[in-house]
């Protein structure tokens, strides 16, 4: 009988570890997109502990929750301690609904004084620290690739999530643009 193992479009990819940029794929145990039911929008929020704010991301010990429009966020855990899939659907059925995104997305994290400047080669939002911050989230495309940005910190650090299909040539994008950052 044939054995199936599960591997991500990037395994096996090094770090770069540039003096000004840094890029790495970070681990993301489980991926789960939740969407409130009508009229639920703050009882899901308060339910999940996360902020229904458009644009600001919720940070705990267990999960982040990515906000992508009114009433629907992308909840990503990095370890095996964060989040059952099976646990969230059950804790959210009165008030929406949860669907599994594990393997959808790979999360690639950009950091390093230059990274901003990195960012702004091929994303067409404003990141500049007066219009962004700390738990910044947005959709947007980079590099003609659908992303899901989220600013860890003001570091600047970002984490990308990007379709799984499209990982291999984003990360070419980031690798070749980050190189004339040294």
């Amino acid at each position: 009988m044939a054995k199936f193992t599960s591997t991500l479009p990037l395994d096996g990819i090094s770090p770069i570890k540039g003096k000004n940029v840094s890029i790495s794929v970070q681990p993301t145990f489980m991926m789960a997109q939740v969407f409130a039911l009508k009229g639920k929008i703050d009882a899901l929020a308060r339910k999940l502990k996360i902020k229904a704010e458009a644009g600001v991301a919720t940070q705990s010990a267990a999960i982040t929750a990515l906000p992508l429009s009114p009433g629907q966020w992308m909840l990503v855990s990095k370890n095996a301690k964060g989040m059952v899939f099976a646990d969230l659907e059950k804790s959210v059925a009165k008030n929406g609904y949860a669907s599994q995104q594990s393997e959808s997305r790979v999360c690639i994290r950009v950091s390093g004084p230059m990274a901003r400047e990195l960012m702004s080669r091929g994303c067409r939002l404003d990141l500049h620290p007066q219009n962004t911050g700390k738990d910044f989230c947005a959709q947007t495309q980079m590099a003609q690739i659908g992303v899901i940005i989220h600013q860890v910190s003001d570091a600047p650090e970002y984490d990308l999530y990007v379709y799984s299909g499209f990982a291999h040539s984003f990360w070419h994008w980031l690798e070749e643009t980050a190189a004339q950052f040294g």
